[in-house]
């Protein structure tokens, strides 16, 4: 059996200066690398973007990303949907896996902030808010085609006897 203290979570070493870069403590948004990796895997999938990488930073422990319900959940989330005939993916052993589809959209979404901030005089304050207020439809988007156009549409609650 796999601790969870055992795990962790691989940040790709070509982002490690943007990383560095994004944190609060370089003028950037984000207090933590985790939460740069959780805002970069969102971004990637909300723009489709998954990369594979082979060469990885300093690890992150997985615990930090397990604190929160949510987070694990996106994690959890980003493995069902790569996967979405294989319920098998949720077991505990497979873990690994759900992890790996996660740095693999985290990279996606670093190489798209990389990107943005190419531009003259881009902070990564505004280039994180930017990304996210264009976001919203993008990803609002994809989401009605994962569940149907009429998700906007108004809901009818079922009818008991």
């Amino acid at each position: 059996m796999v601790l969870n203290a055992d795990i962790r979570v691989r940040p790709p070493q070509e982002h490690h200066d943007l990383i560095e870069r994004l944190l609060q403590k370089n003028d950037g948004p984000f207090p933590f690398r985790w939460q740069v990796l959780v805002f970069a895997a969102a971004l990637g999938w909300s723009r489709e973007r998954r990369d594979g990488f082979e060469k990885f930073a300093e690890p992150i422990r997985y615990g930090l990303f397990n604190s929160s319900a949510t987070i694990a959940a996106v994690i959890d989330s980003l493995g069902v949907l790569a996967h979405p005939d294989d319920a098998a993916i949720m077991a505990d052993d497979r873990l690994h896996e759900r992890i790996r589809v996660f740095e693999e959209y985290a990279y996606g979404g670093l190489s798209i902030i990389r990107g943005e901030l190419n531009a003259p005089h881009a902070r990564p304050m505004d280039v994180i808010l930017d990304l996210c207020r264009k976001g919203a439809t993008r990803t609002e988007r994809r989401i009605q085609g994962l569940f149907g156009a009429n998700m906007n549409s108004e809901f009818e609650p079922p009818k008991f006897d």
